[in-house]
């Protein structure tokens, strides 16, 4: 609606500044003078709709214009050029193939031919510089055209780009839960596994040997504060650590392949004996990889516990010059009611992330987890 009233404006701007140098005329011949007048300037409204039609109207009602002997020949007046400016400007502006829009200029090359052929009595220099005037005003409007459209793709391409930037963001937060995930399972599942298996081995015990189900609940009050400290550390590092400006206590390291030992000495209070070896010469990893073969130990007894109570395993870890090797083996049988869950499905996530292989295999002689890491991932 803006865009119609200020065309209707421009229109009757147009048409005043079209009348004035000419006021006399159309005050002596107002039947003749006020039909042309108008059908140089009430086109401009149709300027929205189709620019070239408009300007090829006006090449032949302003000619007819100043063709038209009122008190004799008259040459016109600069001004009056202005509403067929505004239709080439339109014209080259026009969202439409360049070869269409470029139709316009036969408007005042069609003015150029009358003029030297003697159908129109204007100077010829006068009217040479107005055809100029009038390409370059269509030139203008066809930069401006360009400048539009590249403006419109620019911003196109920013939309995309925020698209694809919350794209990432979503996938960013997505992969992170899922990380986090997988680290609560491991803490919980591995520390109910310990209070779990403890508590039942109290259970049984309380009444006829009191100290070893003291010693039980031992294991299970201080399984239960390592996990609470790791889920501790780990909601510090979901939280900002900077409070009011003072910044807050730094979260404890992950977990590496060096805290081993203390692994192994949980599983032994669980009631599952693990002997451990490590092969090779150890060599530095970096902390997401050392955390993942970590994990995939952590899970490893866990499943024990809890799928095979009791028995003897066997920890390896191999350090061979282009990929580390962890083994956890069993000896027991394994649980008929055990099923592959977030556990394996966690450890296999872990493994793919460092381009390395998880193998599983179960049987009568006990069930035994490999996984395998090319160093040249850390």
């Amino acid at each position: 609606m803006r865009s119609g009233r200020a065309l209707v404006g421009l229109t009757v701007v147009l048409t005043i500044v079209f009348a004035v140098p000419e006021w006399r005329i159309i005050e002596l011949h107002p039947l003749r003078a006020i039909p042309l007048l108008l059908a140089n300037t009430l086109p401009v409204l149709a300027i929205r709709w189709n620019p070239l039609a408009v300007a090829l109207v006006f090449g032949v009602t302003y000619p007819l214009w100043l063709a038209t002997p009122f008190d004799g020949p008259h040459e016109g007046h600069f001004l009056q050029s202005l509403p067929l400016m505004a239709a080439l400007y339109a014209a080259g502006a026009w969202r439409r193939p360049l070869w269409l829009r470029a139709i316009a200029l036969a408007t005042p090359l069609w003015m150029m031919v009358a003029v030297v052929s003697g159908l129109w009595p204007v100077d010829v220099t006068e009217l040479l510089y107005v055809a100029v005037v009038y390409g370059v005003v269509w030139a203008l409007g066809v930069a401006m055209a360009g400048r539009q459209r590249y403006a419109e793709e620019l911003e196109v391409k920013a939309e995309q780009l925020r698209a694809a930037q919350q794209a990432l963001a979503e996938r960013a937060i997505a992969d992170e839960r899922s990380r986090i995930a997988r680290e609560l399972h491991d803490v919980v599942a591995h520390a109910m596994s310990v209070i779990t298996v403890q508590a039942g081995v109290g259970a049984h015990l309380v009444a006829a040997r009191p100290t070893q189900a003291a010693e039980a609940l031992s294991v299970i009050e201080r399984t239960g504060r390592e996990a609470l400290s790791e889920l501790r550390r780990m909601l510090t590092v979901l939280r900002d650590p900077v409070r009011g400006g003072v910044a807050g206590p730094a979260p404890a390291p992950q977990p590496g392949l060096a805290d081993l030992p203390s692994l192994v000495a949980a599983a032994g209070d669980a009631g599952v004996t693990v002997t451990a070896e490590t092969s090779g010469t150890p060599v530095p990893l970096s902390p997401g990889l050392d955390l993942a073969a970590y994990r995939v130990v952590q899970e490893s007894l866990t499943n024990v516990i809890k799928h095979a109570p009791g028995v003897r395993a066997h920890l390896s870890v191999s350090y061979q010059p282009d990929r580390l090797s962890v083994e956890v083996r069993d000896r027991g049988v394994a649980d008929p009611a055990f099923i592959p869950g977030q556990g394996l499905r966690g450890m296999a996530e872990r493994v793919a992330l460092y381009d390395g292989e998880l193998s599983t295999a179960g049987g009568p002689d006990g069930f035994r987890v490999t996984a395998t890491f090319p160093l040249e991932a850390s």
